[in-house]
């Protein structure tokens, strides 16, 4: 038996709720949280740059941030908050180890797609920065609400 389920066992059905609860607090709260960090990042600290570097027009980047893409986009964030928010309560490893083994799988792989995509340094910097800071936010969320 692992020793959230342990835990769970020894303090009751309110603890229980209450775990449930902030746990997905905890994973709406880092994807809130990142999302807007990720509208700062893409905009007013590198927007112009990635944009270049991207090749799109101003028209084409108003074709990609549309209403309709952007509450999209934040599904997915809230989906990849709940996950990390798993992964890093469910695993026996020190909620930071774990964090630091997500960011390297999701960097790496990151990197490895966008090499074969011909991306350049830059472009790569800018969208692995970005993934990193997401998931310090998503990991500093669930130390505050969970750990």
């Amino acid at each position: 038996m692992e020793q959230g389920e342990q835990k769970l066992l020894k303090t009751g059905f309110f603890y229980s709720l209450k775990l449930k609860f902030m746990f997905y607090i905890s994973a709406l709260v880092g994807a809130l949280v990142s999302f807007f960090a990720g509208c700062l990042w893409y905009s007013v600290f590198f927007g112009k740059a990635w944009q270049r570097l991207m090749g799109f027009s101003d028209e084409k980047v108003k074709t990609i941030f549309t209403p309709k893409k952007m509450i999209l986009a934040f599904i997915c964030e809230w989906f990849y908050a709940a996950c990390l928010t798993g992964i890093l309560f469910n695993t026996s490893v020190p909620f930071y180890v774990g964090a630091i083994m997500t960011a390297v799988v999701i960097i790496f792989s990151g990197i490895k797609l966008a090499i074969f995509d011909g991306k350049g340094l830059k472009v790569i910097l800018i969208n692995e920065g970005y993934r990193l800071l997401s998931v310090a936010i998503m990991a500093a969320s669930f130390a505050i609400f969970l750990h």
